[in-house]
């Protein structure tokens, strides 16, 4: 069992990623006609609507997650950050160099590996405490 107060630094986070899937369905809403850009491409038209609600939905997911502390949404978390950094890399070489998109991308990689050092936050020791025992092999 972890001791109290083990992963509460995570779980705050958990909370902010919370306030920011809740925050990017109300963008979202209030600026249907917002293109979001990925990968290197302005995402337009009636479609865009359902493209940009990846945001939110991977946002609360994680928050869920981390306030929990899943181990599945420390490797969402990951994916999602590797999503972020592919996809803000590709829009600097179609959209031109941005500070925010490379403010964004340091921020990212700062996460990720602030996540990577704190992985033992996620282990499911539950799990591995249950897991039955092998029975020593005797010679017959």
């Amino acid at each position: 069992m972890k001791p109290i107060g083990t992963g509460r630094d995570i779980q705050l986070i958990g909370g902010l990623f919370l306030i920011v899937g809740t925050i990017d369905l109300v963008i979202i809403a209030l600026f249907p006609a917002y293109a979001l850009k990925l990968f290197g491409t302005a995402v337009t038209g009636p479609a865009s609507f359902l493209v940009k609600l990846h945001a939110p939905a991977v946002h609360l997911l994680i928050g869920y997650g981390f306030l929990w502390l899943r181990p599945w949404a420390w490797g969402l978390a990951l994916a999602y950050a590797g999503f972020g950094l592919v996809s803000e890399a590709m829009n600097q070489l179609a959209f031109g160099f941005s500070q925010i998109r490379s403010g964004f991308m340091a921020t990212t990689l700062l996460f990720a590996f602030y996540l990577v050092w704190r992985r033992t936050t996620f282990i499911d020791e539950a799990m591995s405490e249950n897991r039955p025992k092998p029975e020593p092999q005797e010679l017959r």
